[in-house]
């Protein structure tokens, strides 16, 4: 079981950096400091691979002051909390829909600086439905 949890990691590691690496000509990327919150806050729009899926789906993300965000892609749904911790956005879901199933749901983004827009580019893991990546934008 630890080994598991362990190969899920990694992999969400490695899906994190894939998805950096792949945006990189989509912005220039900016540690997410305590400074920066305000930046966060509001509705983001872009595409989400949700887990057990290959292709994208149009989604949105909510980050209120107050920390707590929502996100919806088609027929996936999360809420939960939000923090900035080591220069990258962490969620962390308190509930969500049952196309993830039961379980935890945590995932880490980047902040991009995309000239006229803010980007927000990351990866999670849903303990019973897989990896998923996102890649959300918002005007300045």
């Amino acid at each position: 079981m630890a080994t598991n949890r362990k190969a899920r990691r990694l992999l969400g590691v490695v899906l994190l950096a894939s998805a950096i690496a792949g945006c990189a000509s989509q912005g220039v990327q900016k540690k997410v400091t305590a400074a920066d919150a305000s930046l966060l806050f509001g509705t983001w729009g872009g595409t989400v691979n949700p887990p057990g899926t290959t292709s994208t789906v149009p989604g949105t993300l909510t980050i209120n002051p107050d920390g707590t965000y929502t996100t919806n892609a088609g027929a996936y749904s999360s809420a939960g909390k939000a923090e900035i911790k080591d220069g990258y956005l962490q969620f962390f879901s308190t509930s969500g829909s049952a196309a993830l199933g039961a379980g935890d749901r945590n995932g880490s983004a980047v902040l991009m600086d995309r000239d006229t827009s803010w980007g927000l580019v990351g990866s999670g893991h849903a303990s019973s439905g897989g990896p998923f990546n996102f890649d959300f934008s918002k005007k300045k």
